[in-house]
């Protein structure tokens, strides 16, 4: 049996997260080994977590088509999601350990570390090329296309799962300015600047129109009655902008191309529309349909359907909609984070629709973490409105 988890340990595991990924993750993962043990401790739990129970929904979809066709990769996605569940009760746990604002100024630094460690590693590798192990090891070993070297990524390996955390910093840091807006001090506008700037270098464009959306809405919610105008005016000057955007030569291609891989992988997904074709069995299916190679299908729902077939489907659609209803619900409450999950629930949801940045562990892990504390907050739901 191993020792219960402390706030140490896990402190430890986040900041190697960001700085050092690989060991970050791997740390987190050996803490998480015995978590599993507290389902039999308490499971009643399973029924007021949705999460945990689409966790274990989509167990039971890989084990039912492990019996159907045994293959190594549909038991290694079993593995996967085993690890998965053991790092959601992890993180649920360390909610009780770390508070939310603990967790929002870890977020807002490693957004800002994301910004200023990819622009560090640039120039170092502009004048002498870093060894392998050591881009490995700090996370500037490029996951993906050779196309997008020169894009920001910090330390995540990839430029859209890094605009994804950025994303998160950004709604986090936004968050924070219009609940203690009288109490703003030069630092927080100065870390939304440098945020804002690692979020235009990655070059996403769907973290772009993310974080105009977010910018504008913090805009109406502060009531900058004097800056009002210069939303109008940043509106009316978009279609100008969109020459300056990054990659704007190749939006009509990007989008082409995304679509095409949509297309594809639905058309994996009927090929097994009830039980999928498990998460690694996604590629070689992909591959043996189109004779390209895709890691994954670019989007979240879709992502589930061709894995998981349709009742991973349902069984996400169930979580989108409960989750969706919590949510509306705490937006009515007095609860202080409020604000906090009204942007970061959706801007998650929302980049989901574009890409499938949760295949990075270091990604998966942040949003296992939000969505700990937001599970978290859930609770005083019904304490909050019955008072």
């Amino acid at each position: 049996m191993s020792k219960s988890l402390t706030t140490r340990q896990f402190s430890i595991g986040l900041t190697l997260l960001a700085v050092l990924p690989p060991i970050g993750i791997g740390w987190l993962i050996y803490l998480s080994r015995w978590q599993w043990l507290t389902l039999f401790k308490q499971p009643k739990t399973i029924y007021h977590d949705h999460v945990l129970a689409f966790i274990l929904w989509l167990l039971g979809i890989t084990s039912l088509t492990l019996l159907r066709s045994p293959s190594q990769l549909v038991g290694l996605s079993g593995v996967l999601l085993i690890v998965l569940l053991n790092l959601w009760l992890l993180c649920r746990q360390s909610a009780q350990l770390l508070s939310w604002p603990q967790i929002c100024h870890y977020l807002v630094y490693f957004g800002s570390y994301l910004t200023v460690s990819g622009n560090l590693f640039h120039w170092l590798n502009h004048w002498r090329l870093l060894p392998t192990w050591c881009q490995f090891l700090t996370g500037d070993l490029l996951w993906g296309y050779a196309a997008n070297a020169n894009r920001l990524f910090g330390s995540a390996d990839n430029p859209n799962d890094a605009c994804c955390l950025l994303l998160i910093a950004l709604a986090v840091a936004l968050a924070q300015i219009d609940e203690h807006v009288y109490a703003t001090t030069w630092l927080n506008w100065g870390l939304v600047a440098l945020l804002i700037l690692g979020i235009y270098q990655t070059q996403s464009r769907t973290g772009l129109i993310l974080m105009l959306l977010l910018i504008l809405g913090t805009s109406f919610s502060l009531n900058w009655r004097r800056l009002l105008w210069l939303i109008g005016g940043a509106g009316s000057f978009c279609w100008f902008g969109l020459a300056w955007a990054p990659r704007s030569y190749s939006w009509a291609t990007g989008w082409t191309a995304r679509v095409t891989i949509w297309q594809h992988s639905l058309q994996v997904f009927a090929t097994a529309p009830w039980l999928g074709v498990s998460y690694f069995g996604f590629a070689p299916r992909y591959l043996s349909l189109t004779g390209h190679y895709v890691p994954h299908a670019h989007n979240l729902f879709i992502m589930i359907l061709a894995s998981f077939g349709g009742l991973g489907g349902l069984g996400l659609a169930s979580l989108i909609i409960i989750n969706s209803w919590q949510l509306i619900q705490l937006t009515h409450s007095q609860l202080p984070t409020q604000h906090y999950f009204a942007l970061l629930l959706p801007v998650i949801l929302a980049y989901g629709s574009s890409d499938f940045v949760l295949s990075s562990l270091q990604v998966l892990i942040i949003v296992l973490l939000v969505m700990a504390h937001w599970w978290q907050a859930q609770q005083a739901i019904p304490l909050q409105t019955n008072t």
